[in-house]
C-alpha cells in the first residue's frame, strides 16, 4: 500500500489540517480565525475533488482519507466554534457582560448552557452518521441527498463570525435581519433550533445539486451559475451574513431549480 500521496490526497491533508488548526484556535479563543480556518478547509475540500476528477478518479484511500477530513472540519470544528464562541460562561471572547447585541448581557453560568451544549454536540453527531451514510450510498453519485456537511460546517462559522462582529454587520436591512436570525432575546434557543434543524437536514433524503461543474457550458449547470451569481451579489451587499441566506437559496434550490430540467443530467 506504501506510494507517494497524490494531489488529491495533499488537498485532502490540507483541509485536515485547517480543522485540526480550527479546534486549536477555538479552544484558545482566537476564534476569527478558527472560523476563517473553516472556509479555508472548505476551499481546499472543492480543491480535492476537481484534483480527483482532473486525474481520472479518487482512490479508496482517498474517499476514506476525505471522509475522516470532513468529520474533523466539518463536524467537529463546527461544534467547538459554537462551544468557544458563542456559549457564554467558557468563552473565552465573552469574558465580560457583553452589550446588547442579543437583546440583553449575557453572564457567566447563565442558565442557557446546557442548550448550547445540546447544540454543540449535535453538529458533530450528525455529521458523522451523514458522512458515514453517503459513504454507502450510491444514491449520491451526481447529486446530494440532505445538507452536505460542508454547507452546515460554513453556516456555523459564518455565524459564529457574524456574532463576534455584530457591532459592524451592513447592509441593506442587515441589521433587522441579523435580530430576526438570533431571535433577539432567545439566542440560545436560536441556536439549538438551528443546529437540530441542520442537523435533521444532513439526516434526511432532500435532493439537492452536489455543485460540481461536470463542462463549463451553461446549459446543465443553469442552477450553479445562478446560485453563484446571487451569492456573489449577497456577499457584497451583506458580507459575512450573506452565508446563511446564501444557505436558504441552496435549500430552495430544489423548487426553483425545476425551471431548468435538465441540471439534473449527467
Amino acid at each position: 500500500m506504501a506510494r507517494l500521496p497524490r494531489l488529491p490526497d495533499l488537498l485532502t491533508t490540507a483541509n485536515l489540517s485547517c480543522g485540526v488548526g480550527s479546534i486549536l484556535l477555538a479552544s484558545q479563543g482566537q476564534l476569527t480565525w478558527a472560523c476563517w480556518l473553516v472556509f479555508i478547509g472548505a476551499a481546499f475540500d472543492v480543491l480535492d475533488g476537481l484534483a480527483a476528477r482532473a486525474l481520472g478518479g479518487g482512490s479508496e484511500l482517498g474517499k476514506q482519507l476525505d471522509s475522516l477530513a470532513d468529520m474533523v472540519t466539518f463536524g467537529v470544528a463546527p461544534g467547538m466554534l459554537l462551544w468557544f464562541g458563542l456559549k457564554p460562561d467558557l468563552s473565552v471572547f465573552w469574558t465580560q457582560p457583553i452589550p446588547n447585541h442579543f437583546g440583553r448581557a449575557f453572564q457567566a453560568g447563565d442558565e442557557s448552557t446546557l442548550l448550547f451544549g445540546i447544540a454543540a454536540m449535535a453538529i458533530p453527531v450528525a455529521s458523522a452518521w451523514r458522512l458515514a451514510k453517503f459513504n454507502i450510498d450510491p444514491r449520491q453519485a451526481s447529486g446530494f441527498l440532505g445538507l452536505p456537511t460542508p454547507a452546515n460546517a460554513l453556516f456555523w462559522a459564518a455565524f459564529t463570525l457574524a456574532s463576534l462582529l455584530s457591532g459592524v454587520v451592513d447592509g441593506p436591512l442587515a441589521k433587522e435581519i441579523w435580530f430576526v436570525l438570533i431571535w433577539q432575546d432567545h439566542f440560545a434557543a436560536a441556536v439549538l433550533t438551528y443546529a437540530i434543524m441542520l442537523s435533521a437536514l444532513m439526516l434526511s433524503s432532500i435532493p439537492l445539486p452536489s455543485l460540481k461543474f461536470k463542462h463549463m457550458g451553461w446549459k446543465g449547470n443553469q442552477v450553479i451559475y445562478l446560485l453563484i451569481g446571487m451569492g456573489a451579489v449577497l456577499i457584497a451587499l451583506y458580507g459575512i451574513l450573506a452565508v446563511p441566506l446564501i444557505l436558504i437559496i441552496y435549500l430552495l434550490s430544489p423548487l426553483w431549480g425545476r425551471l431548468f430540467p435538465k441540471t439534473q443530467e449527467n
